[in-house]
């Protein structure tokens, strides 16, 4: 069982949606009023605008969605990835692991690929005239989220994008997740991404680590047009790992407390655990050495005279 609310964004446009009253695309000098009549509808949707081209609107305290439109909105796009690599070479320094400079590397490579486009494309279409022929239609949408888990504790991550159309346009789409815990000392790092370019693409990312400190999961997704002039983008972050809400409660050993033999002879201690998550560890010692690791141990002795055993158990739970 899992902490997660997600959350879908998508935009369709065709023949009979926004299609002839908008134009997306920043060529024109002065806004149009279809322009006026879409930043109405986007702020009735609790989006604001941070830039030219640029629309926000928070989903959560670590959740945030942003839209851009024309030239400036894939600038500023751009930066937004920047600011993201930032963030992971950050998170490498401290925690370095090969997945994670797999995905560096691929953002960086992504970063200068639509600087590139961005300077190489003298001017941008509108998506007005990219579906006004019969039967044209562009969806793209972007969701990420980061959450901790309940079922066992630790915290995952996941994020989708999608780009689709019957235009001929190109789009990006890509998404990444991480995942980081520490259990027992051990620290864990999970990382996924899931870029592509194409007509009709999607993306997918997932990441999960279990642990009990230390924990942080993040999520980024994006679907982008540079002919269009469109981009989407989602993030999300989580810094916490709450303990399980059914934590072990008690711990017993059951077996003999007497022996009375001279010779070798096995024992056997058994134990019962109250609450925890399954599956548990064990950990069984006799007089401070180590015994065992299963749910009940047998341990062979010889008794000599009076002799005394303090046997011990320590239980962890998932």
């Amino acid at each position: 069982m899992i902490n997660r609310k997600m959350w879908t964004a998508a935009l369709c446009l065709g023949l009979t949606g926004l299609v002839g009253a908008h134009r997306l695309a920043a060529a024109d000098k002065k806004p149009a009023a279809g322009d006026q009549e879409l930043a109405a509808k986007m702020l009735s949707e609790g989006w604001k605008p941070i830039a030219v081209g640029v629309y926000e609107r928070q989903r959560g305290p670590n959740k945030v969605e942003h839209m851009g439109y024309g030239r400036e909105g894939l600038v500023w796009t751009v930066g937004e990835l920047n600011r993201q690599l930032t963030s992971l070479v950050r998170e490498y320094q401290s925690y370095p692991s090969e997945d994670l400079a797999k995905v560096i590397d691929h953002l960086t490579v992504k970063i200068a690929n639509a600087q590139r486009e961005i300077r190489n494309t003298k001017s941008l279409s509108s998506l007005t005239e990219a579906v006004s022929g019969a039967g044209c239609s562009i969806c793209y949408s972007a969701t990420a989220d980061a959450y901790y888990l309940t079922g066992s504790q630790g915290v995952a991550a996941i994020a989708d994008a999608s780009f689709n159309n019957n235009c001929g346009y190109s789009g990006d789409t890509y998404a990444y997740a991480f995942a980081r815990a520490t259990l027992n000392g051990t620290t864990t790092t999970v990382t996924q991404e899931d870029p592509h370019t194409g007509t009709s693409v999607t993306s997918h990312a997932a990441a999960s680590v279990n642990g009990s400190s230390n924990c942080s999961s993040s999520a980024n997704s994006y679907a982008q047009s540079t002919a269009l002039g469109i981009s989407y983008t989602t993030s999300a972050s989580n810094s916490l790992c709450p303990a399980p809400s059914n934590p072990i409660t008690a711990v017993s050993i059951s077996g003999p407390t007497y022996v009375s033999s001279s010779l070798c002879k096995t024992v056997t201690w058994t134990s019962s655990v109250t609450g925890g998550v399954s599956p548990f560890t064990y950990a069984w010692t006799v007089d401070g050495g180590s015994v065992g690791t299963s749910s009940s141990t047998s341990i062979s002795y010889e008794f000599c005279d009076s002799e005394t055993a303090s046997i011990a158990l320590t239980v962890s739970d998932s």
